[in-house]
């Protein structure tokens, strides 16, 4: 059954911003059919074009139009020429890696998009060095803030507040102390935007379609690129940046086409997309982490910006009155790579008993089904981090845990918890005393290229500080297939 979806023009109200859509019959992906932004007083959204505006809202809802096939999607205006079809092409990779979830082979376009009423006009933003990050306490982004404070002058940091069903990741106490510290320990200029979209939906709706894969990891950093595109424009700030690892650029081929990891939705490919779409207004977009890991991004945080490694704020199973959950095996990653570099994950908020105790079966990575097919990259990328944390546990000595579990308290010495600890971690030591993962890797710099000229001289020269080359041999054809299906889904609005 075809699914109509017809988009009103978006409507701003003071300081307010609301999307509404109409999706006929009726579906259980949402609870709502509207969402709003709201931006504090400081933002002029007066500077804000219609066409920005545009953007933002298709960039938000497209996500789900793949989930909605097939579905014909209504607008009240024209988009400037070749906008429909780059919109069509990136919904196009996006379905190559949701059948790839499936081993499904549904890839014909079941999405169309319907031009009425008056053409979009772009209007040039004023050129300027100022630079704008999306801002939420994580690793990759508390990165970008110390890169950006280091190379450029008082960036603007845009975090997005918007609860989602289930999760209090972004309500809780220790959010709120990381975003008004980094304001204080840097010179930046700090703007935070609500919205409620991430309540409109049911997020466990693509399990329903056999997508192994939640709806917010389709959506999350559309609406984050939204806020800070419209921030940027407001404030001046064309250079905009948004955190992407090493990791979410792992995509290999199949079915003749390119599938990628499946948060996609940040991935330099979807970057540079969106980059295109917006380069006619004087907009870049691009991630300053796409040439390191994770654990490169965790290493450059504790060691160059030392001083803020105790704002991390990376795990969204936290509940209201934790900084961290201590349960999860990214807990488990980044405390074991704390005490790796001889530091303490007290820093991150992680109790290292409660995250060894309730890891003390972890296992690493499972190994894929063979059916046939090279590794798909979200196996790939298991392994990759898997690697990080059975190096740190290996250079990890049982002493070591020790000490930081006392951490100095004789109490600590008879508490059964602090034993239960150990106990766990002797375990993963024995586990993974003969594993083999190999050195670490090094920053992969044929990715330095999609970095923004602005700095992208500072980025190479600082990440050669810290980092071996890796050899470009090892990465050169998951670059290239990124090169090929950026320059296709880019091609009809005339390249990047």
């Amino acid at each position: 059954m075809l699914t109509n979806i017809t988009l009103d023009p978006p409507q701003r109200s003071g300081q307010t911003v609301t999307l509404r859509w109409h999706v006929e019959p009726a579906t259980p992906l949402y609870h709502a059919s509207q969402a709003s932004l709201r931006f504090p007083d400081g933002v002029d959204l007066s500077r804000v074009p219609e066409a920005v505006w545009w953007m933002i809202a298709i960039g938000c809802l497209q996500p789900h139009w793949p989930l909605l096939r097939p579905c014909r999607v209504h607008l009240p205006v024209h988009l400037p020429p070749g906008a429909v079809e780059l919109w069509l092409r990136l919904m196009d990779a996006e379905v190559a890696t949701l059948e790839s979830l499936r081993n499904g082979n549904r890839f014909g376009r079941e999405v169309e998009i319907v031009e009425t009423g008056p053409p979009l006009t772009t209007a040039r933003v004023p050129e300027s060095p100022r630079c704008a990050i999306a801002f939420s306490g994580g690793k990759d982004s508390l990165v970008h803030a110390g890169l950006l404070t280091e190379l450029t002058d008082r960036p603007v940091l845009v975090t997005t507040t918007s609860p989602m069903h289930g999760t209090h990741d972004h309500a809780t106490a220790r959010r709120r102390h990381v975003m008004q510290e980094i304001a204080r320990r840097r010179e930046v200029t700090h703007v935070e935007v609500a919205s409620d979209f991430r309540s409109c939906w049911d997020n466990g709706f693509p399990w329903r379609l056999d997508y192994a894969v939640a709806v917010n990891e389709l959506t999350d950093t559309y609406l984050y690129w939204g806020a800070l595109l419209a921030v940027g424009v407001a404030l001046g700030a064309p250079h905009l940046f948004l955190a992407s690892e090493t990791e979410v650029q792992e995509n290999e081929v199949r079915n003749g086409r390119t599938v990628q990891h499946p948060h996609f939705m940040y991935s330099t490919i979807t970057q540079r997309a969106l980059q295109a779409l917006g380069r006619d207004a004087g907009l870049r977009y691009c991630s300053l982490t796409s040439p390191l890991q994770s654990s490169q991004v965790q290493a450059l945080l504790w060691t160059r910006y030392r001083d803020l490694r105790d704002l991390q704020y990376s795990c969204w199973q936290v509940k209201p009155d934790e900084a961290a959950c201590s349960r999860c095996p990214q807990c488990l990653r980044m405390a074991m790579y704390a005490l790796a570099i001889g530091d303490d994950p007290v820093h991150l908020g992680v109790d290292l008993g409660r995250v060894l105790w309730a890891q003390r079966r972890w296992r690493g990575a499972s190994q894929p089904e063979d059916d046939g097919h090279p590794i798909h990259p979200r196996h790939a990328v298991s392994r990759m981090l898997a690697s990080q944390t059975i190096r740190s546990v290996q250079a990890t000595s049982l002493a070591r845990v020790a000490r930081v579990l006392v951490g100095g308290q004789p109490a600590r010495l008879v508490d059964r918890r602090s034993w239960l600890g150990l106990a766990a971690y002797a375990q993963l030591r024995h586990r993974f005393a003969s594993e083999r993962v190999g050195p670490a890797p090094g920053f992969r710099a044929g990715f330095l290229d999609l970095v923004d000229p602005l700095v992208r001289d500072g980025v190479a020269r600082i990440y050669a500080e810290h980092f071996k080359l890796a050899p470009p041999g090892d990465y050169a054809a998951v670059l290239d297939r990124n090169h090929e299906l950026s320059r296709f889904i880019a091609e009809p609005v005339g390249g990047e």
